[in-house]
Order: C-alpha cells, then structure tokens, then sequence
C-alpha cells in the first residue's frame, strides 16, 4: 500500500490529480482519508476530492464528517442530481441529518433540506424551512395540524405562530 500512496504523491506532485486520486482510490482502508482529502481541499480539486469521498461512501468506510464534505461538494459543484441521488437513497444514511439540512439550506436547496426534515422527523426543520425559506404558510400550517402530538404541535405554534397569524388570519382562527 505504501508503493501505491507513494505512486500517488509523485502524481500529485506532478500535477496528474486525476491519476492521484485512482491510486489513493486503491489504498481506501489502508492510508487515513485525511491525508488524501487534505491533499484535494483546494477549490481546484473539487471534482477529485468529490471522486474520493465517494469512494470512501462506496466501500462503507465513510465517516459522518466525510457526508458532510461530500455534501458540501455536491453543493459547491451545483451538482443536484448527485446530491438529490445521494440523500433520497434508501440505504442506510451515515450523516448528521441535521448538518445536511444546513448544507442544503445554505446552498439553497430548500426542497431537498424540506425533504430531509420530514424523512427524518425533523418538525421544527421542516416548518422552519416552509415559512422561513420557501414562504409556503400553508404546507407549514398543514404539517402541524397532521404532527403526531398535541405537544409538538404547541412547540411549532408557539415558535411559528405569528408568521402564521400574518400570513394565514383565517386558516390560524378556524
């Protein structure tokens, strides 16, 4: 494994980042992904960072600090279907939904943020997001009519409630 690292910093050296990254692809498992990614965090090398920490989601060694690169590249590159493929998988998701959401948010992909929030139950998210990102007041008061507990239902009221009076005085009085 060590020829093959070494094979890959004389490429990297060299300037073939694209021949860099298939061998220090090989050595997933053997070398600590933070040497190959501290290699690849230049603006320039999005692209063979993105190959990378795909690859490292692909043989389950991914950690959640990995998604959330991975996450930030998608975003970075306005790659949306790569992102959209990614966080609607239906495997098993090793990322701080959370952090995603944020990501998502940041990058202003509001659908995909929303989506998370209700997969995952993040109620608060989820109507954040409505009212805050989209201006959709209705699909908020909707989903906290249809929430699982009168207790969430007063959290989001108490948090949204004015947004809501504004925008929706008669739906909010029924």
């Amino acid at each position: 494994m060590n020829l093959i690292k070494a094979h890959g910093d004389h490429l990297a050296s060299k300037g073939d980042h694209d021949g860099a990254i298939s061998k220090y692809i090989g050595t997933i498992g053997h070398i600590e992904p933070s040497y190959v990614i501290r290699k690849f965090l230049d603006a320039r090398r999005i692209h063979n960072l993105t190959q990378y920490l795909e690859a490292l989601h692909e043989r389950g060694v991914a950690n959640q600090d990995h998604t959330t690169l991975l996450l930030n590249c998608y975003t970075k590159l306005k790659n949306v279907h790569k992102l959209e493929q990614f966080i609607r998988s239906d495997g098993e998701l090793n990322f701080d939904v959370e952090t995603a959401i944020k990501v998502c948010r940041q990058a202003t992909y509001y659908d995909d943020a929303a989506y998370l929030a209700k997969k995952f139950n993040q109620y608060d998210w989820y109507v954040h997001i409505q009212i805050e990102d989209k201006q959709d007041y209705e699909a908020a008061l909707d989903y906290i009519n249809k929430l699982p507990s009168l207790q969430k239902k007063k959290e989001n009221i108490k948090l949204f409630g004015k947004h809501l009076m504004d925008h929706l005085p008669e739906s909010m009085t029924r």
